[in-house]
């Protein structure tokens, strides 16, 4: 199976645009409405985007539907689990505590979780080099 190391762009320098606008697509909360739209902008304007802005790009708007996906799965499991008698409160104190209970600087540690992914996605991506994150980087890659 090839790896993403073996990923390579078309270009050797990637260009500041770029670098730019790959970094404002992980922004948390609305980078996936940037990568939404400057899709459908290059599309209609009939450009096409550099390999490093498309795999940022979708990238971004991947992790974006699996954080979605993660976030309504836990209230979907911490509401049900609710339900069951006598048991049902210790184990939803259980998973509030470690994931959902503000702990460092009033954020839960999940979402200290995605702003130090968002920071290391952004970092690479401004400096011009592909951010891995493992799996989904690789089904990113097999969709570019």
């Amino acid at each position: 199976m090839r790896g993403y190391r073996d990923f390579k762009p078309k270009k050797k320098y990637i260009d500041m645009p770029d670098r730019v606008l790959s970094t404002l697509v992980y922004a948390p909360f609305w980078g996936w409405l940037i990568s939404l739209g400057w899709l459908i902008v290059s599309h209609i304007k009939g450009k096409s985007l550099s390999s490093f802005a498309r795999f940022n790009i979708f990238q971004s708007i991947f992790i974006s539907i699996l954080i979605f996906i993660f976030d309504k799965l836990i209230g979907i499991i911490y509401n049900t689990i609710g339900i069951i008698p006598f048991i049902g409160n210790i184990i939803q104190d259980i998973i509030y505590y470690p994931i959902l209970y503000p702990l460092i600087m009033g954020f839960p540690l999940y979402q200290l979780a995605l702003i130090i992914l968002y920071g290391y996605l952004m970092f690479y991506a401004f400096t011009g080099r592909f951010g891995r994150v493992p799996w989904v980087s690789d089904m990113v890659k097999q969709m570019v």
